[in-house]
């Protein structure tokens, strides 16, 4: 049955009936197959030789949601219910069993369920459906004309239109992609100074040899060292390249899977009709393009080309849903497909041809000759828009274009034979690598580290890359370079002949490493190709080949071989070698040839060097074959497992159909007769099958129709949902039922009928057809299965699955191995035992919840040879045994509950609910197709369930079976697994039944069956000749009676064909005159609508100078309105100025007053301010002299002083020495004395110091403090210095501010005067908005004018940017098309134009809320306008094309006015609109539209809603000019404002810093006559600290000098007196110090006299003259501060820019009043022209409005008259087809002779009222009818004679089966015999029934002459064995022992598993009954055949053990079994225990 996995491409989805005859007449002949295949294929040959003018309906396919609801992709299409669809309809009868094909055919897709996910399509049923939908196109559309073949011509045309789109789309994708990807790449190195957006080559695009405009990253941040300069490159390069391939990937595994990859093989995948969800979707799109850019940027060795062929798929998938044709057909979808692959390759390698080359060669599946013109338009548009687009600035469609100049030779053949060999081998590596490392990732943890992989992977490459200039560049750098010559540039030295063994061998290390690399990098979870990758390692080949050969010609130009070089003329080109093996290199990874060898031919430019190419891609592309067939797309097919047929593939698969087939034992069938809801319903519940086969009934098995599951479910679901059906409910499946299930009228209402979803045709085989047929058929007709029948009775299906998975063993060689012997040697293919194998071998055994196994139990793994299990009675061994069966044989099937429930464990805890038996096998040689090395089977049984799964993953029993025996588990050999008893059953077998088994084997059973169903056929057929000759009798019975009535009926037709002949004359000529009347009246309405529109005109012109001169009158209102305000505000300026020029002239006499009394004063200030400046002046020079000279007279007193008190200190010691020594008595005393005024004197010196320190430090203190007062007393004078500049600097800068502010504050006023002109002008503009509003709302309704009003609010409080306004707004038309524009729009005008439907939500929703009124909204999103056919002629112009608007939206004018066409009269429009289907109109408004309906008449211009919109959008935009005028205004007078304020406030805080610094300067003044007086005060106490100082020193010196006396007095020797010297001292010193004192009373008299004069000049200085000079410099300043002059001048400077202001505001103020008026008098003449255009418009419209009532009348006449002409016309039409003489000619007068005749006439025919009016029709119809079932008689007989036939040819099939199988089983069973006792002989013998009868019942030896004989006579067969001889007669089964019985047993069931060996047996106890003797025999058997196969056996005896690979020990506790590992010992041991004592 049909697998229901969603993976499985299998499930089939059909609808409508088929009579039961029509399935009949396919299966009731021999030759029926052939017949239906050819009718198919016929079918199939019909679609494809379609002309390219397909169409299809707009008709959408409905889908269906989970509830049944039908759903329809058109909001506006309406299907019937679902009670009409379900409710049956076969109750009537009616319709013939054709009709019925075709509706299920044709009108099925409206009720079919789309396909599924992962499905696979039916091409069939789709070509169908697009072959009569094509036919209703036509059909519809002929005898319409030019509309006809217009619409035929747009039907035709959507699919080039999705083709010209995708064209277009493509090359602006790649213009895109290629620019990014070349931008990225470059900036990893560095970028552009003059635009970071440029890449390297167009930054450097003038620049000759060195470009100084591009930086790399190390000169951007200017790193000096080389070795800093390349790691931060190589840091940037790497880490560019993780961050670009790790958005990359990110993108591909977050939003898009389906962008991983190239995509190729899944589109080829998908062409083939696959279905794949979402991978051609948006978003895949999307994310291939950024993230292509992004990996290939990255460095990752990959390239960008191949992923555009999935891009265009894309496109073309995206812009098809746009056409409900392309979208509801998957083969018209495919068909588009394959051309837009084209258009992939076409941008990828600038190559259009070669992309239709590509499509037909590698990805097309179905290619017919449209397709190639379509993908040749495809690819050419999209190379046309990439040259538009010309994205890399040369002019080429791909950068690496090269074009070559030089030929080659002939010798150079063999090395691009060379290079093809090397390339071939370098690709098919590549490949196998590639798919290594996928399948690698697949099965180990990368597959869940898919991101980190890649940036993993991106990281390597980045760092290798880096290291090596041919793989840093990226591939289409690299390859560009590669094919360049020499001559042109040297890409990194490759041309330097010095260096040339070293780039040889970089390229070639290059090559490998990208083999490896694109390897890796080319299943990783990025988008990329390795198109690019291969050729950049292709091209690295051959060009170091072509390096190689280059550098031997140049070392060896005299080789033989070079001969036919010319010297000095470059022989050698490398760039070709490159080129040969880039294009060897993509054909041995693709297989592609020919569009590789044009790929090269459109990149080289050059024909010369196609014939190099192709021979080096055919060598190729041979070697790779060597390998395998397969290219790199072909191989990831296999490896995810696509269900993939290649057509160009031939099969050679060696069985019959019946092998694949699931049979029909196993399948869920529907049964056509008594089914109800309820069996449907459990039917659904119980199976998992996408489809179920219907037949008549489950006892015949006869084939009536399919269903697919999706269909039979919704149609259940559907009635579920109805009250008319109960479960009880029949069901109808086919149409012609038989009486047994008739019902009463309600019932049949009742019926739930299924008929239209129910294919009555599906595709049949017989059983025997071969396999390869059956692969042709799915091949060739895209069905998805096929049902195996014999003569029409079911056997089994096969499904696309199945195909595709025998294929593939195929091809892996295990299929050619025959699994069904029996079928096979009846199809005559010679079969030949082979060994079966280890790869299928069982491993590890898992067992739980199974009989006694309750806990999980698992067996190490077994041995692939032979396995013993052992175990005692009851442990659990048979129970293992029943385990293995369970799951591998067909033992255990169609199980009850009661068999459910004992196959669980029971036993003491919780209940086991479910149980599983695991089977895993060894499946290293790929025995089973599943591409794992192991593969696991596990089945699970419960009480309700029985499930089956395949490597963990939930399958199906069909699908484990079948792959069962595709693995060699053959179920016609049941013999691979021997059950206990299974040889004792044999041993007893009677010879009958023994062939019985033979035939089993052989297959013969199946031959019996397909016969006795032929008798049946042929017992029926004979019923139905009988049925037939009855109905033959009754239609010539039937034509005799027709007969008599044909000559009544001849009569009655003469007088009939007169009478509709008189009726046409009669009818004609009154249409003549009808049409004479409206020829006149249509000449009157045309004068009169002339007239009409010539005053119209008048009119208008009347109202546009009225309405012209109206604004004329409202702006000159306004002007003189605007000049009265500015007169006043002119005239209060003007007072205003003449009063401040009064007050400026007051105060400049005021001024000049002041200025003359006090300059005077100033003057005699200036006198005294010199004065006493000289004075001061004098004083200081004298004070400066007496300083000096007072210090030289102190110093000189200093010093006198001191040698006084020398003098005088020696004298009075010398003095005191005489006077003291009478007093002592001894030195004694006077040395005491002498101590204690030392010790005295000591003590006062010491005082003496400590005195004088601290006067030094107070002297000190008082200097620092002098210092100090002086530094302060020039800060102090400073400051007031700055502070006078700064005043002086802050006057100036007050007066220019007061100037600024002066012509601000005039600019304000103007300001103030322009906001008041406009406020006015706004007033009246608003005033006018509002009459236009008015005027504009009178046209429409009054909701529709509130919403209008309300849209600006709307949008302006909720922020929507997609509000584009009303129609009126959005477009401009001229005034001649003003009319027919309007009348076409109509209420259009006011729909407001959105963006989306939920803005239109949305703000509907605010104006109900806020009831604002109503609005239709026209939403962009939801348009879909078709487009239009417009006539090429003059008298038709297309209305949109007449009005001007944006494109932005095309639509919604598509929408409204894309069908309408302005045409001159109504009569050219009908026919245009009647041809076209079009709307035709005339410039006055009349039209006619597309069903002839006309309308028009007089159209009122005044009220004209266009005009009055037009009026309003203007009135609108002078509004917002003038608001805006305002705002700006505004915001300029506020600026104004501000400048002002900021103006008066900065002048303001001049004067307060004025102020300040006046403040601050008095403080500086006083502050300074403080520390001048402080000066003083510390300089006095300077003088008197340094005169105590002198003091102090003085005195101790004295004292020292005492001191020194008296220590020196100490030393001496006492004596009385002082000695002589000392007297002379003494005396010498009063002298001295005489003088001395008398000189020093002189210089202390001196000293006094200038210290007096000198305070005497300080005190003068200070306190008198010095403040007298400041007082007088103050008052000075002062005075000249109020200085008039300054403040006359900027008086003067005041006065002069009044006057100037009031002079321009006088002569302002005059012209105002001389424009004033002006305006009056202009207002007046305008009122007047007004009045006299009203008078002279009344006066045309009273004459108007007349001639509009005539008009009108004439209207009403004319359709009066045309009501009378289209009567006449129906009653002409009514007549029929009238004869020849009806269209003779009368005249007007004849019409009363006319009707009399026709009154006669009438009187006649009443006569005739009885007559057989369809006589003819019947005696026809009867007459074919008895000619249809003669032939249908004559088919009959022929097929009653085929059956024959072939039941003749079943019996000798049969005779010939039997006796080949019976021929080779007892051959093996000889040779098996003959090695289980050598000493034997052993023979099968057929029994016949003539032998028999002769012998009287015998059995003899078999021999060849005998097997000629008819098997027929077959009856049993016989066993004669000899176990001693070899020459003995032998004896028979009967006369044996009974261990002699079993050994004979298993040697005849060795004998039928050599016939068919299987790679796994499972015995259990077959040596039971054997002798020791015999059972070492079988286990030495056994052990022969483990070496090809894997045993499992069971046993009590020890024989088997001695050769076991493998022991397991079954031991049971706790009414639990388990298995375990034991050793052979351990087994010995106990089978010796178990042996009875």
């Amino acid at each position: 049955m049909v697998n229901p996995d969603s993976s499985d491409p299998t499930g089939a989805r059909y609808s409508e009936t088929a009579p039961e005859e029509n399935v009949w007449e396919e299966a009731v002949s021999a030759s029926s197959t052939t017949h239906m295949l050819q009718h198919r294929a016929a079918a199939t040959d019909d679609n494809r030789e379609l002309s390219d003018l397909d169409s299809d309906d707009d008709d959408d396919v409905p889908r269906f949601d989970d509830l049944g609801s039908i759903r329809s992709l058109h909001p506006l299409q309406r299907i019937r219910s679902s009670q009409e669809a379900l409710i049956g309809a076969h109750a009537s009868g009616s319709g013939s069993d054709m009709d019925v094909i075709t509706g299920w055919l044709y009108n099925g897709p409206l009720q079919r369920a789309k396909y599924e996910d992962f499905s696979t399509i039916d091409w069939i049923y789709d070509n169908t459906k697009a072959r009569h939908q094509r036919s209703d196109v036509r059909a519809r559309t002929r005898g319409r004309g030019g509309m006809g073949r217009a619409e035929l011509l747009l039907d035709s045309s959507k699919s080039w239109l999705v083709l010209l789109a995708v064209g277009v789309a493509m090359g602006l994708i790649a213009t895109c992609i290629s620019v990014a990807s070349q931008w990225l790449i470059d900036i990893k190195n560095g970028h552009c100074r003059t635009g970071f957006y440029l890449n390297r080559r167009f930054c450097c695009w003038n620049a000759d040899d060195l470009c100084l405009d591009w930086v790399t990253w190390s000169e951007h941040l200017h790193v000096r060292w080389a070795w800093a300069d390349w790691l931060l490159q190589y840091v940037v390069f790497m880490v560019a390249a993780i961050l670009f391939a790790g958005i990359s990937t990110y993108l591909v595994t977050e939003y898009a899977p389906y962008a991983a990859g190239q995509g190729i093989a899944e589109i080829k995948t998908i062409m083939s009709g696959f279905m794949m969800r979402k991978f051609l979707g948006l978003r895949t799109l999307g994310i291939k393009c950024i993230g292509v850019v992004l990996a290939v940027a990255s460095g990752l060795s990959l390239g960008k080309e191949a992923t555009m062929v999935h891009i265009a798929c894309c496109c073309c998938n995206v812009f098809a849903r746009v056409f409900a044709k392309i979208r509801g057909n998957e083969v018209r979808r495919r068909e588009l497909l394959s051309a837009a692959s084209a258009a992939g390759i076409s941008v990828a390698f600038g190559s259009p041809i070669a992309g239709v080359l590509f499509s037909l060669e590698q990805v097309s599946y179905y290619f017919p000759a449209k397709t190639m013109w379509r993908s040749l338009f495809c690819a050419a548009v999209a190379a046309m828009t990439l040259k538009f687009f010309n994205p890399f600035r040369n002019g080429k469609l791909v950068s690496f274009q090269v074009t070559y100049d030089r030929t080659w030779d002939l010798f150079e053949l063999w090395f691009f034979v060379a290079i093809g060999v090397i390339c071939g081998l370098a690709g098919t590596l590549q490949n196998r690598l590639a798919f290594f490392l996928i399948q690698y990732r697949q099965r180990s943890m990368l597959k869940n580290f898919a991101r980190g992989e890649v940036v993993v992977v991106a990281l390597a490459t980045a760092a290798i890359s880096y290291l090596s200039v041919y793989l840093r560049a990226d591939t289409v750098t690299l390859v560009s370079n590669l094919f360049t010559e020499c001559t042109t540039q040297d890409f990194d030295g490759i041309c330097s002949r010095e260096d040339r063994a070293g780039n040889v061998m970089s390229l070639l290390v290059t090559s490998v490493i990208r083999v490896l690399l694109t390897s890796i990098a080319i299943g990783l979870a990025v988008p990329a190709g390795m198109f690019m990758p291969s050729m950049g390692t292709g091209a690295s080949i051959g060009r170091a080949f072509g390096m190689v050969v280059q550098t031997l010609y140049e070392n060896h130009p005299h080789w033989r071989i070079f001969r036919a070089c010319k010297p000095d003329v470059p022989c050698i080109t490398p760039g070709v070698y490159a080129l040969v093996g880039a294009a060897s290199m993509l054909s041995a990874t693709t297989r592609m040839t020919v569009t590789v060898v044009v790929i090269m031919f459109e990149l080289s430019d050059a024909l010369i060097y196609v014939l190099p190419i192709m021979l080096a891609v055919t060598v190729s592309k041979s070697v790779a074959d060597a390998f395998g067939k397969d290219g790199y797309f072909e191989g990831i097919i296999n490896l995810n497992g696509y269900p993939f047929l290649p057509m160009d593939q031939e099969y050679s698969l060696h069985a019959a159909s019946d092998e694949l087939m699931v049979r029909a034992s196993e399948m869920a069938v529907i049964s056509a007769v008594g089914e109800t809801l309820r069996s449907v319903t459990d039917l659904l519940k119980t199976s998992s099958y996408s489809g179920f086969p219907v037949v008549k009934s489950r006892s015949t098995m006869v084939v009536a129709g399919y269903i697919s599951r999706l269909d039979l479910l919704m149609v259940v679901e559907r009635a579920q949902l109805s009250s008319v059906y109960s479960d009880s409910s029949p069901c109808c499946f086919i149409n012609h039922q038989s009486s047994s299930t008739a019902q009463t009228s309600s019932d049949l209402m009742a019926t739930v009928d299924f008929r239209p979803w129910v294919d009555p045709t599906p595709m049949t085989i017989f059983h025997s057809t071969d396999i390869n047929t059956v692969a042709d058929i799915f091949k060739e007709l895209g069905v998805r299965y096929v049902l195996v029948t014999h003569f029409g009775t079911l056997l089994g299906i096969i499904t696309k699955k199945d195909i595709v998975r025998a294929v593939r063993m195929q091809a892996r060689n295990n299929f050619g191995r025959p699994t069904l012997p029996g079928l096979l040697r009846c199809s005559g293919i010679p079969h030949q035992p082979q060994s079966a194998g280890h790869g299928a071998g069982a491993g590890a055994i898992s067992i739980q919840g199974f009989k006694s196994y309750k806990d999980e139990t698992t067996t190490d793994p077994l041995s692939p040879h032979h396995n013993v299990v052992v175990g005692r009675n009851g442990s659990g061994k048979s129970n293992f045994f029943a385990a293995v069966r369970f799951v591998l044989s067909d033992a255990y099937t169609n199980l009850g509950r009661e068999e459910r429930q004992a196959l669980l464990h029971e036993g003491n805890g919780p209940a086991t609910m479910s149980a599983y038996v695991e089977v895993v096998f060894d499946n290293s040689d790929n025995r089973f197709p599943t591409g794992k090395d192991e593969t696991v089977i596990r089945r699970t049984i419960g009480l309700k369930k029985d499930d089956y799964s395949l490597d963990r993953k939930s399958s199906t029993k069909a699908e484990i079976a079948s792959l069962l025996e595709s693995a060699g588990f053959s179920r016609s050999n049941p013999y691979y697994i021997v059950p206990q008893g299974r040889v004792t059953s044999l041993t007893h077998a009677k010879d009958s039944e023994r062939l019985a088994l033979l035939k089993e084997v052989a297959g013969t059973q199946v031959y019996e069956s397909r016969r006795e169903n032929s008798l049946k056929i042929v017992e029926e057929t004979e019923r139905t000749r009988a049925k037939i000759t009855e109905d033959l009798a009754l239609i010539e019975e039937r034509l005799g009676e027709l007969d008599s009535e044909k000559e009544e009926l001849d009569k009655y037709r003469a007088l009939d064909r007169e009478r509709r002949c008189l009726e046409y004359a009669i009818y004609s000529l009154e249409q003549e005159d009808v049409a004479e009347q409206l020829d006149e009246i249509d000449i009157k309405r045309e004068q009169l609508v002339v007239a009409v529109n010539a005053r119209q005109e008048v009119c208008g012109d009347f109202e546009r100078q009225i309405s012209d001169l109206e604004p004329e009158i409202r702006a000159a209102k306004q002007a003189l309105e605007m000049l009265r305000i500015e007169r006043e505000q002119l005239a209060a300026e003007a007072e205003d100025h003449a009063r401040a020029r009064a007050q400026t002239e007051s105060a400049i006499q005021d001024l000049e007053q002041d200025r003359a009394t006090g300059r005077d004063s100033i003057t005699e200030l200036r006198r005294a301010v010199d004065s006493l400046g000289r004075e001061i002046r004098t004083r200081e020079g004298e004070l400066a002299r007496v300083e000096s000279q007072y210090s030289k007279a102190l110093a000189a007193e200093t010093k006198l002083r001191e040698q006084f008190e020398v003098s005088d200190q020696q004298r009075r010691s010398l003095q005191q020495k005489q006077g003291r020594s009478s007093h002592f008595s001894n030195k004694q005393q006077r040395d005491k004395w002498l101590a204690n005024e030392i010790a005295n004197m000591q003590t006062t010196m010491e005082q003496l110091r400590i005195q004088y320190e601290a006067a030094e430090k107070e002297h000190n203190e008082l200097q620092d403090r002098l210092a100090n007062i002086t530094r302060s007393i020039a800060e102090s004078k400073a400051r007031v210095e700055e502070s006078v500049k700064q005043s002086s600097e802050m006057q100036a800068r007050e007066a220019e501010l007061k100037e600024q502010k002066d012509s601000k504050v005039s600019q304000r006023k103007e300001l103030w005067r322009k906001e008041a002109r406009l406020e006015t002008e706004n007033s009246d503009l608003r005033d006018e908005l509002k009459r236009a509003e008015r005027a504009l709302g009178g046209t429409v309704d009054r909701a529709t004018s509130e919403g209008l009003q309300a849209l600006t609010t709307i949008r302006q409080q909720l922020g929507l940017s997609g509000i584009y306004g009303p129609l009126f707004e959005l477009f401009d038309v001229e005034d001649t098309y003003r009319t027919c524009v309007e009348t076409i729009a109509g209420g259009s005008l006011f729909h407001v134009v959105v963006d989306t439907d939920e803005t239109a939500t949305r703000v509907l929703n605010e104006l109900n809320r806020q009831k604002l009124g109503r609005l239709t909204f026209i939403p962009l999103n939801r348009l879909h306008p078709s487009p239009a056919t417009y006539p090429e002629a003059s008298d038709a112009i297309p209305m949109i094309e007449r009005l001007h608007f944006n494109r932005r939206y095309q639509r919604a004018f598509q929408q409204i006015f894309g069908k309408t066409i302005i045409c001159p009269s109504l009569d050219v429009g009908a026919g245009y609109a009647r041809s076209l289907g079009l709307t035709a109109v005339t410039l006055e408004g009349d039209k006619v539209d597309r069903r002839g309906e006309l309308m028009g008449g007089f159209v009122n211009r005044k009220g004209s809603r266009l005009e009055a919109a037009k009026a309003l959008v203007q009135i609108r935009a002078r509004v917002q000019a003038a608001e805006t005028q305002t705002k700006e205004t505004l915001a300029t007078l506020s600026a104004l404002d501000q400048e002002i304020t900021g103006l008066h406030g900065e002048v303001q805080m001049l004067g307060a810093r004025m102020a300040q610094l006046a403040n601050q300067r008095s403080s500086a003044k006083l502050e300074l006559k403080q520390l001048v007086k402080q000066e003083a005060d510390a300089q006095l106490f300077g003088e008197s600290a340094n005169k105590s100082l002198i003091a102090l020193r003085a005195q101790q010196r004295s004292s020292e000098l005492e001191l020194q006396a008296l220590q020196s007095e100490l030393d001496t020797p006492f004596s009385r007196g002082i000695s002589a010297d000392e007297r002379v001292v003494l005396e010498r010193l009063m002298t001295d110090v005489d003088s001395q004192a008398a000189e020093l009373g002189k210089l202390s008299s001196m000293r006094v006299e200038l210290e007096s004069r000198r305070n005497v000049l300080q005190s003068e200085l200070g306190l008198g003259l010095r403040m007298q000079l400041e007082e007088a410099q103050r008052q000075l300043d002062q005075a000249t501060s109020a200085n008039p002059d300054k403040n006359i001048g900027v008086r003067t400077r005041e006065l002069a820019k009044l006057a100037k202001l009031q002079d321009d505001v006088s002569e302002r103020l005059a012209d105002v009043h001389r424009e004033i008026e002006e305006k009056t008098r202009e207002i007046a003449d305008l009122d007047k022209q007004v009045a006299e255009t009203r008078v002279r418009l009344e006066n045309e419209t009273r004459r108007t409005q007349k001639e509009m009532e005539q008009l009108e009348k004439c209207l009403a006449q004319r359709n009066l008259y045309l009501q009378k002409k289209n009567e006449y016309m129906r009653n002409i039409q009514d007549l029929g087809v009238l004869p020849e003489e009806a269209f003779r000619n009368f005249n007007r007068a004849q019409v009363p002779k006319l009707a009399k005749r026709l009154h006669k006439v009438n009187e006649k025919l009443k006569r005739f009222g009885h007559v057989n009016k369809k006589a003819f029709e019947q005696y026809s119809i009867f007459a074919r009818q008895r000619e249809s079932i003669r032939q249908r008689k004559q088919e009959l007989d022929q097929s009653a004679t085929s059956i024959e036939e072939l039941i003749e040819v079943l019996d000798q099939r049969k005779d010939e089966a039997i006796e080949r199988t019976f021929k080779q089983v007892s051959k093996y069973f000889s040779e098996v015999f003959g090695k289980l006792v050598p000493a034997g002989r052993g023979a099968l013998v057929m029994q016949r029934r003539t032998d028999r009868l002769a012998t009287g019942g015998g059995d003899m030896m078999d021999d060849d002459n005998q097997a000629q004989q008819s098997v027929e006579n077959y009856i049993g067969v016989s066993i004669r064995v000899s176990f001693n001889s070899k020459t003995d007669e032998g004896l028979r089964m009967q006369q044996l022992s009974g261990g002699q019985k079993s050994l004979v047993a298993l040697a005849l069931i060795f004998a039928i598993q050599r016939c068919d060996p299987a790679p796994f047996y499972l015995f259990d106890e077959i040596d039971a009954n054997l002798d020791a003797v015999y059972r070492t025999a079988v286990a030495d058997m056994i052990h022969e055949l483990s070496r090809d196969s894997q045993f499992v056996t069971t046993t009590f005896r020890p024989e088997m053990l001695v050769h076991a690979d493998k022991f397991y020990g079954v031991t049971f506790e706790n009414k639990v079994s388990r298995v375990t590992t034991i050793t052979q010992a351990a087994a010995m041991s106990f089978i010796e225990e178990a042996q009875p004592s």
